[in-house]
């Protein structure tokens, strides 16, 4: 077992494990300074959705440097798989930014936010930041250990 090496995955794994998970690791840099923050997300329509409150670091690193990498993992007893996106980040604090992030976050097959569903003018006052990255490059590995 110990000499096998990682299988890449394909496009469509990739997108399969980025859906699967709800959790993953934001990959920020700012003047050769790496910032690395797990946070909650959901993937749809081939973008990440993420959200954040307040303009901290996570924000000021991305306002000024907008190429970004997401990382997931899944561990299973004795098998490992992760992927890496690699993308823009556009952020908006619009009320249809945050509707198509909650729509995403409550749709059929999500169980975020208790599955409620949100009105426009709840959404307007909501104090967030959504993210959305769009994805130029997706690659995956898996492997056993």
């Amino acid at each position: 077992m110990g000499g096998m090496k990682p299988r890449e995955l394909s496009w469509e794994e990739c997108r399969a494990l980025l859906s699967a998970t709800r959790y993953g690791r934001l990959g920020l840099s700012l003047n050769n300074a790496p910032y690395v923050v797990p946070m909650s997300y959901v993937y749809r329509n081939d973008k990440i959705y993420l959200h954040s409150r307040g303009k901290g670091k996570k924000v000021l690193y991305v306002t000024k440097n907008p190429r970004v990498c997401f990382q997931i993992d899944l561990l299973e007893e004795n098998r490992w798989s992760s992927v890496l996106a690699y993308g823009t980040a556009h952020l908006s604090d619009d009320v249809e930014a945050k509707t198509r992030m909650f729509d995403a976050f409550t749709g059929k097959d999500m169980q975020g936010h208790g599955g409620k569903q949100f009105q426009r003018e709840d959404l307007e006052k909501m104090e967030m930041t959504i993210w959305e990255i769009e994805i130029l490059e997706l690659t995956g590995r898996e492997g056993v250990w």
